[in-house]
């Protein structure tokens, strides 16, 4: 049953687990820098997290279908990250370490879906609007970042792992208060296994979507950089991203969840392809602050509308595994896709990198992506 107090714990899992990935998003590279491992070598345990939000959400979700407790899950494996990540200063820089990062990011990326699902059911039955749950992890993230800043840089992030370690354990106790699924007499006889094709093109479509912020997520900063701006101005830019994104889901949730999918995915993609375009085109300082206020677009209400509808569209049985299916698609395999192919494209001009060139290509992409949206229901 959902109830005030296990709601104010699923806002403590989303301020967590954000503040979590503002954490390990800046500082893990630094982490293992000042472990002594060089660039090829980073880019490969995190391509390790990556492989992990691919894998681990759909297995994960496809376990737990319609288990009436899954908050056990979220429990048991927030407390065993939190265990692995202690173990990182102890494993020497190789395959031992490797193992735990792989293992560390499964269980850590499996438990988002999971209660998004959650979540999107209290929003569902109007006792809350999902994006005032969820907009508790952008806050927390910011505050995070800016925090984590001013500890972790000073120190080489040699207190990454206790950072980390301290967050998944306020996760899992942000768990123990989580409501109970409502399950239905009988839900899972007699259902077909697999996806209607309309969840197949909600798919596709995240999958596009993350995939066009591959020159954001991946260069935005050196892209900044090489225009001449300094660290906290770049700093200032991504927060100001973040707060477009916040305002977007507390003012704003209810009408983007309840909006047909075919309409505004179609406008968030499209409004991503300007994003793109206009940061290719130039890096003015009043240009790039009005772009950054597209951000509440291209993520905030696209993710709020896409992953109402992937509750909408899949089959009661299978809703654990369809979240599994679109963090997987979307913030695993888009983001690793877009940002491969990006680094690969700003570096084929030679010399210095070519990242408008990027961001032109994502451009692209994000219109491509309009097309598999407008497959989506066209009315609620």
């Amino acid at each position: 049953m959902v109830s005030h107090h296990s709601l104010q714990h699923i806002r403590l899992f989303y301020a967590a687990y954000f503040a979590a990935l503002g954490v390990l998003l800046p500082f893990f590279p630094v982490y293992l820098a000042g472990r002594g491992m060089d660039v090829a070598t980073i880019g490969i345990f995190g391509g390790l997290l990556s492989l992990a939000r691919v894998l681990a959400p759909p297995m994960v979700g496809y376990a737990l279908d319609s288990h009436p407790r899954p908050a056990r899950f979220i429990l048991y494996a927030s407390l065993a990250a939190g265990l692995l990540v202690l173990c990182f200063p102890l494993a020497s820089p190789g395959w031992v370490l490797a193992v735990l990062v792989l293992a560390f990011g499964c269980l850590w990326a499996a438990v988002l879906p999971i209660t998004d699902g959650l979540s999107v059911a209290a929003s569902e039955a109007s006792l809350i609007d999902y994006g005032r749950l969820r907009v508790w992890g952008s806050i927390g993230f910011v505050a995070a970042s800016l925090l984590g800043g001013l500890w972790l840089a000073e120190s080489q992030a040699v207190d990454f792992p206790y950072w980390m370690a301290g967050l998944m354990l306020l996760t899992a106790f942000s768990a123990r208060g989580f409501p109970e699924r409502q399950m239905e007499a009988g839900v899972s006889a007699g259902h077909k296994d697999g996806m209607p094709r309309d969840l197949l093109w909600l798919l596709l479509a995240s999958f596009i979507m993350q995939t066009s912020h591959g020159a954001y997520y991946g260069f935005f900063s050196l892209y900044l950089l090489q225009a001449g701006y300094n660290g906290w101005q770049i700093g200032a830019f991504w927060v100001l991203g973040v707060l477009a994104e916040i305002v977007l889901m507390w003012r704003y949730s209810r009408p983007m969840a309840a909006a047909a999918p075919a309409m505004l995915l179609s406008a968030c993609l499209l409004l991503a392809a300007l994003r793109w375009l206009g940061m290719g085109l130039s890096t003015a300082l009043v240009w790039l602050l009005l772009l950054q206020l597209l951000h509440a677009a291209s993520f905030a209400a696209f993710h709020i509308n896409a992953v109402t509808w992937v509750q909408r569209l899949a089959p009661r049985h299978r809703r654990d595994s369809a979240q599994g299916w679109y963090s997987a698609t979307g913030f695993g395999m888009g983001n690793a896709v877009g940002i491969m192919g990006c680094g690969w494209i700003a570096t084929q001009a030679g010399g210095a990198a070519d990242f408008s060139a990027a961001f032109f290509v994502c451009a692209l992409i994000a219109l491509l992506g309009i097309g598999a949206s407008l497959q989506l229901p066209r009315r609620v």
